[in-house]
């Protein structure tokens, strides 16, 4: 049963009692701000009361420093498993399967691949605690979520995934999850979706509070591609998901919890404001190597390219000559803000080598500040796809695609301030707070930013 709604405050649905003496927080919260740059957290034209109040109470970092690439669902398995992509294989928003022979699309998680690292969920199930995820990538079918639902585009994935349970007690609700599809879909109504998705955690923090929580606001990513990295509509939107926060924060105030729970608060990677496109399988088309039927659809591929932003697989295919991937390096080489990397460099950049099964390219692409990738195969799929104005996916070296990241709460040492963190110190972090280990984490507890008995536990 759902705990009502008085005058939109959630009710309790019965007494709760912590010991607050204990090292670790009763629960926490990992909240996802899509596109939160570490640069705007600090910007004085901005209020920011929500955010700001859990850096004056807990810790901050300097910048987050994200996985290559720096996009969404590569960065977001990141955070959970403590590993590269190499290791979790989540290897880009969009990738190609040898295999099966066809793109993989891991963005609105379209495709049942699974994390291949040990996850958050899984430590804190097999201790017998529960996780809620809500809006969360890489959550399609994941039983350890136990009330779920995934970040997805289509209303029939959401209507098919989507804990049936609290699917049903949302709708009862009347929150118009009916909705969550289209305005999933359509960046003018993200702040319609990620107001949906509070409203969705904070129904089941009320009835099944969960010892972590996931969940992601996707709003600022939306507006900062459409309009610009510091575009007034951007700005407005990073005020929106402060105030998202705030209603957060009150929630876990009105359930008598607020004490005993510890938030992070993140992004999952920056952003640069782009001028120039590269359209890599149009370049692919010039070299023969792909080709299209009379509608535009990709009819043969001896050669195909994944765009992921500032960031592109480059696959050279069956069929294909041995020196095709020389060719490309060069040709893709001479590009405007391009960078190539061959396979002697896919290890310090915590991807895997190319293999037969594999879905890893075996060139990849950077973009130069400026520059960013598409694989719209003919100038009238690209003049028909949305005109971004800022994009990611770009070397996490750059300093702006480095993210924000506060923390507070049980276990977090107050007024700690650090320098740059790895996105893969996350994990083992949350970890140590709810008392549990990733023990094959590549990353590093941030014991400087944790209370002495969170330490020492």
């Amino acid at each position: 049963m759902s705990a009502p709604i008085i005058h939109g405050r959630l009710r309790r649905s019965g007494p709760i009692c912590y010991n607050h003496r204990v090292k670790h927080p009763a629960a926490l919260v990992l909240l996802s701000i899509d596109g939160l740059r570490a640069a705007a957290v600090d910007d004085p034209a901005l209020e920011l009361p929500a955010l700001r109040g859990l850096i004056t109470r807990g810790a901050r970092a300097r910048t987050l420093r994200p996985i290559f690439p720096t996009v969404t669902w590569p960065c977001h398995t990141s955070i959970v498993t403590g590993v590269s992509p190499a290791r979790h294989g989540v290897l880009g928003n969009l990738v190609y399967d040898r295999a099966s022979g066809q793109p993989v699309e891991h963005f609105g998680d379209r495709t049942s691949a699974p994390v291949l690292a040990e996850t958050l969920w899984d430590r804190v199930r097999a201790a017998g605690g529960r996780t809620a995820g809500i809006c969360w990538p890489k959550t399609r079918g994941v039983a350890a979520v136990a009330d779920n639902i995934p970040e997805f585009y289509e209303q029939e994935l959401f209507e098919t995934y989507a804990s049936r349970e609290l699917w049903a007690e949302l709708a009862q609700r009347r929150l118009p999850v009916d909705r969550y599809g289209a305005w999933s879909k359509a960046h003018p109504l993200g702040p319609m979706q990620d107001w949906l998705t509070l409203e969705a955690a904070r129904h089941v923090l009320a009835v099944r509070p969960p010892r972590l929580l996931l969940l992601h606001f996707l709003t600022l990513d939306s507006f900062q591609h459409d309009y610009g990295v510091d575009s007034a509509e951007a700005r407005w939107a990073l005020v929106q998901m402060d105030a998202l926060l705030g209603r957060l924060l009150a929630t876990l105030e009105e359930l008598g919890r607020a004490d005993a729970t510890t938030l992070m608060v993140f992004g999952d990677h920056g952003f640069v404001d782009v001028d120039t496109t590269h359209h890599l399988n149009q370049i692919l088309r010039e070299e023969r190597l792909l080709d299209v039927d009379a509608r535009g659809a990709i009819s043969r591929r001896h050669a195909w390219a994944a765009g992921n932003g500032g960031a592109a697989h480059v696959y050279v295919l069956d069929g294909s000559a041995q020196t095709t991937v020389e060719r490309l390096r060069e040709r893709f080489g001479a590009l405007p803000g391009v960078e190539v990397l061959g396979p002697e460099r896919f290890r310090e950049m915590g991807m895997p080598e190319p293999a037969p099964g594999s879905m890893q390219g075996d060139l990849m692409l950077m973009a130069d500040d400026g520059f960013f990738f598409t694989g719209h195969p003919t100038p009238e799929a690209a003049a028909a796809a949305p005109v971004y104005r800022a994009a990611h996916g770009h070397a996490p070296m750059l300093p702006k695609l480095g993210a924000g990241f506060v923390m507070a709460g049980p276990g977090v040492r107050e007024g700690a301030r650090l320098g740059e963190i790895s996105m893969l110190d996350l994990a083992p972090t949350a970890a140590r707070l709810l008392g549990v280990e990733l023990p094959d984490a590549e990353g590093r507890v941030l014991s400087e930013a944790l209370a002495d008995a969170s330490r020492s536990s």
